[in-house]
């Protein structure tokens, strides 16, 4: 749309109701002033061929009612608040400190600025104390942080740090963390304005994780004294990617159910926690073991993978591969047309080995790779998920693979394929406490690493 309004040809959207704010943000966040779009009551998905049409007929004449007046339909997103780059500073009164310290977070609760719990006032003294936790300069600019493409300044994302508690340390974390979803570029716009639950997860690995207190043992991503840290960095990845990317749920963030991982998804690997023979996650992207590294991904959702029974390798993992094949192979493999963002095709997974599960593959020599091999070998899915999958709209199947649609029903129930296109679309990472309790989280996208510098 935007790419054609910049070639001079007139365009009108055609909005979902409960799509009109997100419709004019996302406009406004790709270089459009203005936005030109018709709403039609109902989602188009899930609904027959002959109903879309319908609705989208009753708005024929708006549609070139739009298109030959462009003016009739255009709603000026230039005053959008949200997209201010600065503004003055805001004073809270009160009968006390703490009635002050209510009035601030009802306030900037009220604006949408924060994720539902306390914040921590953001005032001067305490973000020029977060700031001096790198040698950047508050005025750095990181990048434009997707989805909004909000100017990400140093200062902006020490402020976020702020209010979720971070200390100076973390600071150089959430920067790196930023820079990560930067390089994503438009892949990681997919998966934030996403209309499924999408949560930002990150992994922190190298040196920084002891020096910083990241939990990498029990209860990893889970609340607690023991990932304090965890809970805080995680938190101030999502307020930055609120207050400076923009990502505000029903504008640029249209998750439809929601989930809890939203608000903080950050784990560690720690060399003690490992299987001697086993590196940590960051050497597979080329990083040194010596280096701290930030790796994000965008997490759809998560399952348990519990053997507390097998102690050979096998075994142990085609449960795990168990687990894996419940993504089905709708997003899984190139079916359909080749993502822009994505060329090498398909999404991925990752795969956290508990840490008795990852010892007891080691102990009988298997190296990362042998046990991400394996589980690609093991990820089956039956032609018969694939038809349940495009069977009402064949056109999203690429014409090579149609040929699955006429399977009968035996045939597809054991006709196979690799659950993942390429066996390094597994991302095989170590963390938590002991028992025998891994998990799959399966992404939307490929993941990013990025080493954490500018540390003071």
């Amino acid at each position: 749309m935007i790419y054609l309004e910049r070639k001079g040809l007139p365009t009108v959207s055609i909005a979902s109701s409960g799509f009109q704010k997100d419709t004019v943000a996302t406009a406004k966040a790709f270089g459009m002033e203005t936005a030109p779009f018709v709403t039609i009551p109902c989602v188009i998905t899930s609904v027959s061929p002959e109903e879309s049409s319908r609705e989208i007929e009753k708005q024929i004449d708006s549609i070139i009612n739009g298109l030959t007046n462009p003016d009739s339909l255009r709603i000026d997103s230039s005053d959008e608040e949200a997209y201010r780059t600065d503004g003055p500073s805001i004073t809270f009164q009160g009968k006390d400190k703490l009635d002050a310290w209510e009035n601030f977070n009802k306030d900037f609760l009220d604006k949408g600025w924060g994720d539902g719990f306390p914040l921590i006032p953001p005032t001067e003294e305490r973000v020029n104390l977060i700031l001096s936790g790198t040698t950047l300069s508050p005025e750095h600019i990181v990048g434009h942080l997707p989805p909004g493409m909000g100017i990400a300044t140093v200062k902006k994302i020490a402020i976020s740090c702020a209010m979720a508690g971070c200390e100076p340390s973390h600071l150089p974390v959430i920067i790196a963390a930023c820079k990560s979803i930067i390089q994503m570029g438009g892949r990681a716009r997919q998966w934030l304005m996403s209309t499924s639950p999408d949560a930002p997860f990150m992994l922190i690995n190298g040196p920084i994780v002891d020096e910083l207190g990241i939990n990498s043992k029990q209860a990893t991503l889970g609340p607690g004294r023991q990932s304090r840290v965890n809970i805080i960095l995680g938190r101030a990845l999502r307020l930055t990617l609120m207050n400076v990317g923009h990502n505000y749920p029903g504008e640029m963030d249209m998750d439809t159910i929601g989930s809890a991982a939203k608000f903080s998804l950050c784990a560690a690997e720690s060399q003690d926690n490992l299987p001697t023979i086993w590196p940590q996650f960051h050497t597979s992207k080329g990083f040194s073991q010596s280096s701290s590294t930030v790796t994000v991904g965008g997490v759809r959702n998560i399952i348990d993978a519990a053997d507390l029974n097998n102690y050979e390798p096998e075994p142990l993992l085609r449960g795990v591969s168990g687990a894996i094949t419940g993504r089905g192979g709708y997003a899984s493999l190139r079916w359909s047309d080749p993502d822009p963002y994505d060329p090498e095709g398909g999404t991925g997974t990752i795969v956290i080995l508990a840490p008795d599960h990852a010892e007891i593959c080691a102990k009988e020599g298997w190296s990362k790779e042998m046990v991400r091999d394996f589980l690609w070998a093991n990820t089956k899915v039956s032609a018969a998920s694939l038809q349940n999958s495009f069977r009402t709209n064949p056109s999203f199947l690429l014409k090579p693979w149609r040929w699955i649609l006429d399977l009968p029903n035996d045939q597809a129930r054991t006709t196979e394929f690799p659950g993942f296109e390429r066996p390094d679309k597994i991302e095989l990472m170590s963390f938590g406490g002991p028992a025998g309790k891994s998990m799959v989280m399966f992404l939307n996208g490929p993941t990013q690493t990025v080493e954490i510098s500018d540390r003071a």
